[in-house]
């Protein structure tokens, strides 16, 4: 994995993840089957994480993602990445984010990552890994 395939992979899943249009299911062509992401202590497998991404978009009306850093090492990317959003109730939010991806034939088979909530509400800091349950 060279650096430029690395911040494509991750521009396109952001870009993917945060507009609207895209149908949730559609961002399961990122990842393996067996997709594992572990968030702050919390484990999601590849259907947690889309209705991680859907509960996202139930409460947030824009999302935008800028990189600090992004390193690309044999089949693993590290980044570091702010999230800027504004939720659905006017409330606003910035994370930091700390991630390590692991790739296997070209799709993310694994992210652990830490979330750190910089700007916004206590309630907000399990962001990164919450699920609405249905009613």
């Amino acid at each position: 994995m060279n650096q430029r395939d690395a911040e494509n992979i991750l521009h396109d899943l952001f870009a993917s993840l945060t507009n609207p249009a895209i149908p949730t299911e559609n961002l399961a062509s990122f990842f393996t089957r067996d997709y594992i992401q572990i968030v702050d202590g919390e484990t999601l497998d590849l259907d947690g994480f889309l209705q991680h991404a859907a509960t996202l978009r139930n409460a947030l009306i824009r999302a935008e993602v800028s990189f600090e850093k992004i390193i690309a090492q044999d089949d693993t990317i590290a980044d570091i990445h702010i999230v800027r959003a504004e939720k659905k109730n006017g409330d606003h939010i910035r994370v930091k984010v700390i991630a390590f991806y692991t790739l296997r034939d070209g799709r993310i088979s694994r992210i652990e990552e830490l979330t750190h909530l910089l700007d916004g509400k206590d309630e907000d800091r399990d962001l990164g890994s919450r699920i609405d349950v249905p009613e």
